[in-house]
């Protein structure tokens, strides 16, 4: 930063000021009976009190000095100074270049969770099937459609990654498995790992598939490729909702802006509708 991040005259150093500025001290739990006792203003010692870091450290941050400041420490501040969404979303991007891990920053949420809009949109495509899952690839939501052609979503627990990767039915299901499955979503669970190093669960499903299957573990360790996503592939499918027979379906991956910690993935022909005959 070095006084020089601008952004039409605002700096991140005059922007921490001013949150640290509007909170009130004294309605601080964690404040409480500390001496000398706080008055109304928060200190820059008592955000770094609240973030578990030296006066200096924090002191850096606000003054806009380079540092090597971590994501958990970032989300302490922004507990700290009771940052908004919003705010968070810039202290972040102004600091470290990049949006708040939504894994960490939020509670997994289940479909009574989704902001209305994407809920309804979910709901309503009833032409392709499409589900929501989080950072972990847990199944959040699907709609019908997405129900009949893979019943496993309907499973208490459903898991993308567990299943396709895991399941002996999509070995069945997922034609040319292991180089247009395995290979691409191990790729992304080693994305997701390395984007996420504090997220247990993420950490949890990568050691669980390698731990249960031979080929993964296979796969793993000769391959060193990286995905992050599954938009615009192409890839076969030999389903019981198609009686059996070979489709090619593409996938397309969206985030929804009010919930950036899921995805939206619906799934379309790629050689035009085919339903069950």
């Amino acid at each position: 930063m070095d006084g020089a991040d601008h952004v039409d005259g605002e700096s991140i150093s005059r922007l921490l000021r001013a949150w640290r500025a509007r909170v009130d001290a004294r309605t601080v739990p964690e404040l409480r009976g500390v001496l000398p006792r706080p008055g109304r203003r928060l200190s820059q010692a008592h955000v770094a009190r609240l973030t578990g870091v030296s006066e200096g450290w924090y002191r850096a941050l606000e003054a806009g000095r380079r540092q090597d400041f971590s994501e958990n420490f970032l989300l302490r501040v922004a507990r700290a100074l009771r940052l908004s969404e919003a705010e968070t979303l810039t202290l972040f991007l102004a600091v470290c270049g990049r949006r708040p891990p939504g894994g960490l920053s939020r509670e997994p949420g289940g479909a009574g969770d989704l902001p209305h809009g994407v809920k309804v949109l979910l709901e309503q495509q009833v032409s392709y099937p499409a589900y929501l899952s989080d950072v972990a690839w847990n199944i959040v939501a699907a709609n019908s459609l997405m129900g009949e052609w893979f019943p496993w979503v309907r499973r208490p627990g459903a898991n993308l990654m567990r299943w396709a990767l895991l399941d002996p039915e999509a070995r069945e299901q997922m034609l040319d498995w292991e180089d247009a499955c395995a290979r691409t979503y191990l790729a992304m669970l080693r994305v997701a790992a390395n984007s996420n190093p504090d997220n247990a669960e993420l950490r949890t499903l990568v050691r669980d598939i390698l731990d249960a299957d031979a080929d993964c573990r296979r796969i793993w360790s000769e391959e060193h490729d990286v995905v992050e996503h599954r938009d615009g592939d192409v890839f076969r499918l030999q389903l019981p909702f198609h009686g059996g027979r070979e489709v090619r379906v593409t996938s397309h991956v969206l985030l929804p802006i009010q919930r950036p910690d899921l995805r939206f993935v619906f799934i379309t022909p790629a050689d035009g509708w085919t339903g069950p005959q």
